[in-house]
């Protein structure tokens, strides 16, 4: 894997850290917690070579999805803002994060034994969770997921999503930025916190992002079929 890289994970993985630190209460930081991340995103970008327009669309989709399943359906809350404005970017460098990860030679050369490692060991917390918190929900977004990642064509993306995204649960929620209800509301099953199978909700924003930017191809070159992410590809 390239130095430029393993230098932008690193960054991305303190930067991160230090939004969920920083994170309070009051419009003023929630104000430049948001800038910043946007910043952040647009330069971890321009650096990565992702395309910047998928960023955008996935920041755009993710924020919809925030307002549907937190505000309307009541998931999940967060402790300091309805919805901190450092989130939706955040879900652009998350996303940019599993397609530059994706692209990396080394990611592609061992792609199959990756990808089996990453749906053992999700198998593992899912049935984990399942029978020492009662964990139905994540159980469940996780068999989700793993049909996803087994019939994707993009499985090396959607693999580095998924650590990617159960990592930030554990550290946001261990922090109490944000909160996973216990019983899933109209559905009464029973979720951890977070719940196991979450990565599932990055999957299908990386899913939606690959199956806009197609049509968006395909409109533009009508005998292209395959995604317009360079990086991935």
């Amino acid at each position: 894997m390239s130095r430029r890289f393993l230098l932008l994970v690193a960054l991305a993985a303190l930067f991160m850290a230090a939004i969920l630190l920083l994170d309070g209460d009051g419009l003023p930081r929630q104000l430049s917690l948001g800038l910043v991340t946007a910043c952040f995103v647009f330069l971890f970008t321009r650096l990565s070579g992702v395309e910047g327009r998928q960023v955008l669309t996935a920041c755009i989709v993710a924020t919809i999805g925030e307002v549907v399943l937190s505000l309307g359906w009541g998931l999940y809350s967060y402790h300091h803002a309805t919805i901190p404005f450092y989130v939706p970017p955040g879900h652009g460098l998350f996303y940019a994060l599993a397609a530059a990860t994706a692209a990396q030679p080394a990611i592609r050369k061992h792609e199959q034994r990756i990808v089996r490692g990453v749906m053992v060991i999700g198998s593992l917390i899912a049935i984990f969770g399942l029978i020492t918190m009662r964990d139905t929900w994540g159980f469940l977004w996780w068999v989700g997921a793993f049909a996803l990642m087994l019939r994707s064509r993009n499985q090396r993306m959607l693999a580095a999503c998924f650590v990617y995204t159960i990592l930030l649960e554990w550290a946001g929620t261990a922090n109490g930025n944000w909160l996973w209800t216990a019983a899933v509301p109209g559905l009464g099953l029973h979720s951890a916190n977070p719940p196991a199978g979450v990565g599932i909700l990055y999957i299908l924003l990386d899913l939606i992002v690959m199956a806009i930017a197609t049509v968006e191809l395909t409109t533009i070159i009508p005998w292209k079929t395959t995604s317009s992410y360079r990086s991935a590809e």
